[in-house]
């Protein structure tokens, strides 16, 4: 029985261990998804807060300009732009969350983000923000747009007031005034009279004059407190839950998704990424791509599909940002900011309209559409949702045609007219990845190759254990044998030789006994003999 006990012994564990470490690896991605939530779940105490306060990784704007290279051309002419790219010039992004106000039973956390803007030279190779650029005048191109529909008597009255303040179509700037500091305009002041506007009364413009140093308005996002589902999404922006910009449509005023830098965990390749920015004061969403390696870190490379930004006449659902309406719509790639830039001029688009309008690319020359350089994109590491690099690149634009009855774009093209494109990115560095990544994939790796060890061990003792059996069986089996034969063959013994046992038990015996039947005598009968005795006599 001993040999059958080992066996057992053998079998019993080698089935345990398999059985427990593959339950074990089957349960233990919920585990860590359980323990991780836990982690990034905000409050006043976690330990996430201060990431989520002000972003570890540093957050980077880069800027590259069209510098106009006819301009003359274009305003008396009506030649097509001949563009050069300037850049790329790179600030530092700074930003700080505050006046955090908690809710408990909403689980939810409100907060003001500010944000500040610091050039950096050594990213901004052979560039100086004193470098000026010829570009379209913005207050032109506006006040001309917003009077378009008015009487011509008012369109010879602003005429006079740019002959006054010595206005001209295209302007050259540096790009310091250009960006965040803004350059005097005389015009500017003497339109807050009608405006009322207080951003006019200092009398200066600049593409982002004065964002520097300010905050975008209230943010009320979930803590991930009542469940991750919708970790860091976006409940409130500016105390409302959804736009009012999109003409009513309820779909295209909807605020989804969080600021782009977080999501829920486990993120699939078929989980669709939201994102709210104020910039373009709309939501957007992006579509699992391909797979990547990031320092070491599975991440998933998420992108805007193609029907976001498509052509609203192909894709309805984009039609609620036709404005004013659909007769008024712009091609693929394309979004008119007027209902959220206070009726401004602006169309943002993708950078040299990647993926956009081939019609008005047509009208330009020195734009080179390129993946690689223009497309938006976010690498998202699946199991936590934390976003390991991203880069969401906008282009402004300004609509430049004969507006109305006014002398200064009687002979203008029409076009989209490119100003500048902004890529803002940031990386998780190398050293932050490698932590990253001994508390997300290094747990895994551990579990896998024990439970895989001592799986293998287990495999091991069940073929030990079944192998011992198959001898023990096959010895035990032999044994039975010689047992029988010995036992008939002592039987055997006590019968004669040549007997029906002993042929069974030695076939060479059976040859003998067949041998001695063909030369023994057959039996003769008497009468036979009485016969052959009479035929004698």
């Amino acid at each position: 029985m001993f040999p059958t006990k080992q066996v057992k012994i053998l079998v019993g564990i080698g089935s345990v261990l398999v059985l427990l470490c593959a339950i074990f690896i089957g349960v233990f991605p919920l585990i860590f998804n359980s323990i991780a939530s836990k982690m990034l779940t905000l409050s006043e105490d976690s330990k996430t807060l201060e990431a989520f306060l002000s972003p570890p990784v540093p957050i980077y704007m880069q800027f590259w300009f069209f510098n106009v290279t006819n301009p003359d051309a274009i305003r008396y002419h009506g030649a097509k732009p001949v563009l050069r790219e300037v850049g790329p010039y790179t600030y530092e992004e700074k930003r700080l969350k505050y006046d955090l106000v908690w809710d408990d039973d909403e689980g939810t956390v409100t907060y003001l983000q500010n944000k500040s803007f610091v050039f950096v030279p050594e990213m901004s190779p052979g560039l100086s923000l004193e470098d000026r650029v010829t570009t379209l005048n913005a207050i032109m191109v506006s006040l001309a747009s917003k009077i378009e529909a008015e009487s011509p008597v008012l369109h010879a009255l602003v005429e006079l007031a740019f002959l006054r303040f010595k206005e001209s179509l295209f302007i050259t700037r540096s790009v310091r005034e250009l960006l965040f500091d803004g350059y005097d305009e005389p015009l500017l002041s003497e339109l807050v009279k009608y405006t009322g506007d207080p951003t006019d009364s200092k009398g200066k413009f600049g593409f982002f004059y004065p964002r520097n140093n300010t905050n975008d308005g209230t943010y009320k996002v979930n803590t991930g407190a009542r469940g991750m589902d919708d970790y860091q999404y976006i409940v409130e922006w500016k105390g409302q839950t959804e736009l009012d910009y999109w003409n009513g449509d309820q779909y295209c005023n909807m605020i989804n998704g969080t600021d782009g830098s977080q999501y829920p965990p486990e993120v699939t390749r078929d989980t669709v990424l939201r994102l709210y920015t104020s910039e373009l004061c709309r939501s957007l969403y992006l579509t699992y791509e391909k797979d990547r390696n990031h320092f070491g870190i599975h991440v998933y490379r998420f992108i805007p599909p193609r029907d976001m930004l498509e052509d609203p006449l192909i894709n309805h659902d984009n039609l609620c940002y036709c404005t004013p309406d659909i007769d008024h719509c712009l091609g693929a790639g394309m979004l008119n900011m007027a209902p959220c830039a206070m009726g401004a001029p602006i169309v943002m688009s993708t950078p040299h309209f990647y993926q956009g309008d081939e019609v008005e690319l047509a009208k330009l020359v020195g734009l080179d559409p390129r993946k690689e350089e223009h497309e938006t994109f976010l690498d998202v590491e699946p199991r936590t949702g934390v976003t390991m690099k991203a880069a969401k690149k906008i282009q402004i634009n300004i609509p430049l045609k004969p507006y109305g009855q006014f002398p200064s774009f009687k002979n203008v093209p029409e076009v989209i007219f490119p100003i500048l494109w902004v890529n803002e990115s940031a990386v998780v560095d190398e050293a932050t990845a490698q932590e990253v990544r001994k508390g997300v994939t290094l747990p895994f790796v551990v579990v896998d190759a024990v439970c895989g060890s001592l799986i293998a061990i287990g495999v091991v003792l069940i073929i030990v254990g079944a192998f011992k059996f198959y001898r023990f069986k096959t010895k035990s089996s032999a044994s039975s044998k010689s047992h029988v034969l010995k036992v008939l063959r002592q039987a055997s013994v006590e019968q004669p030789t040549g007997g029906p046992l002993a042929r069974l038990l030695n076939p060479l015996e059976v040859k003998k006994a067949k041998k001695g039947e063909s030369r023994t005598p057959h039996p003769v009968s008497s009468v036979t003999l009485i016969g052959r005795g009479a035929t004698r006599e």
